[in-house]
């Protein structure tokens, strides 16, 4: 056999001495009437090839052959089958699922660091890696059979102990199609190749808890107390902090955790309504899809005064004084000025301590996330504000509002039809 690398090249040309000899360099070889070019790049002693086919595009890759004899076959072999996939309209090079998804969440790493819907994109990752590479992985995209995309359904809800609802499978099928998009984008997959699709069509989600009107005032008037109290330094900061987060949230609609403790004081502004002239605070917002404006109720206004008049360095300021100043701050700190991590522990000791624990309605346990649905509910029992600006301010669409909200609204206004 031949022997090959950089010592078989050297020993067959005499005139090269080993000691501060260039390395060899080697024309290029033309095979198939000039329509396959075998030749190695300077820093390799592997043999590359480049080939045109019926789309007059040059494609190039590895032969991994370091004997010429060994690159001739391979070269013919992969150009051969590159003009086989060419007519049944395959892509002429492709990848392993593997391949495609690790460089899919790179694109998506990429768009959370530019600031692209943070939260959505981190949800395609996790659904990337923790099922659809484990199951797909060693297998070619183009390859995937609906029986495939069934027994993964089935393995899936194995590990996930449940049938998914409906946004869950949501999430699956947008994170499936980022996948096939970037297959197509980077020409390891033709877009004339049918790729089967996830199933959107999941399991009833459970309706979700919140407070009744008469329930989340006496929540307000509970916090007054509840917030002076704790038994260390850190829970009763925790406290004071947590009832402006919660009228926050209340007031706003907004989503607990990444939007909302994300904000600083330079996002927040007074705006003046051109059409009716009043003026409102605005508050922007970036979280799960994207950036967005929305306007604060005035119990908001409130909180943000506490939050100034317990900072040692807004002492004496009022709140317009402060956002004029458009501070790059974090506007949820401890008085040592660390950030506050969550709230989500300091919620769940208030909710016990309070009673409203339980959703009399659902029998589920309240979160923070019951606030936004609770503004939800109470924006539409109210009719202050119809669907569709309900939903641009929520950050959702009217879809989302119609099948998680609107068939609550008789529940939640029973007190006021009795």
């Amino acid at each position: 056999m031949p022997r090959s690398g950089r010592a078989y090249f050297i020993e067959n040309t005499p005139h090269l001495k080993l000691v501060g000899a260039k390395p060899p360099t080697f024309k290029s070889i033309y095979l198939r009437d000039g329509a396959v070019v075998l030749h190695k790049r300077a820093d390799s002693t592997v043999w590359q090839v480049r080939f045109k086919l019926y789309d007059r595009r040059w494609h190039a890759m590895s032969t991994k052959q370091h004997d010429l004899e060994y690159a001739k076959q391979a070269a013919c072999e992969i150009y051969d089958e590159a003009r086989f996939r060419e007519r049944y309209g395959l892509a002429p090079t492709r990848r392993k699922f593997h391949a495609i998804a690790q460089v899919t969440v790179k694109d998506l790493t990429a768009e959370i660091q530019a600031g692209i819907k943070p939260s959505t994109n981190s949800d395609y990752i996790r659904v990337i890696n923790k099922y659809f590479v484990p199951f797909f992985g060693e297998r070619y995209l183009e390859n995937i059979t609906d029986n495939h995309i069934s027994e993964f359904e089935i393995w899936r809800n194995t590990l996930m102990k449940r049938t998914p609802v409906v946004s869950t499978l949501a999430t699956h099928a947008s994170a499936w199609n980022r996948i096939v998009s970037t297959a197509v984008h980077r020409g390891w997959i033709s877009s004339n190749v049918p790729i089967p699709k996830m199933s959107r069509r999941g399991g009833k989600g459970k309706t979700r808890p919140s407070f009744t009107e008469k329930e989340i005032n006496s929540l307000l008037d509970y916090l007054e107390d509840y917030s002076q109290g704790g038994h260390s330094q850190l829970a009763r900061d925790m406290r004071l902090l947590l009832r402006d987060y919660i009228e926050l949230l209340v007031g706003t609609g907004m989503r607990s955790g990444t939007e909302s403790m994300n904000i600083k004081w330079q996002h927040i502004e007074r705006y003046t309504d051109k059409k009716t002239g009043l003026k409102y605070l605005r508050i922007f917002v970036s979280g799960k899809t994207g950036g967005r404006h929305l306007i604060a109720r005035a119990r908001v206004e409130l909180a943000l005064k506490r939050l100034i008049g317990r900072a040692k360095d807004f002492k004496g300021m009022t709140l317009d004084e402060v956002l004029s100043k458009r501070m790059d701050r974090q506007i949820y700190l401890l008085p040592d000025g660390r950030p506050v991590k969550s709230f989500h522990t300091t919620f769940g000791w208030l909710m016990k301590a309070s009673g409203l624990l339980k959703d009399t309605a659902t029998g589920e346990n309240r979160t923070l996330y019951s606030l936004r649905h609770t503004y939800a509910t109470l924006a539409l029992m109210s009719g202050d504000m119809d669907i569709h600006t309900l939903a641009k301010q929520m950050g959702t669409s009217v879809g989302m509002i119609e099948r998680h909200y609107s068939k609550m609204t008789a529940t939640l206004a029973a007190d006021r039809l009795s």
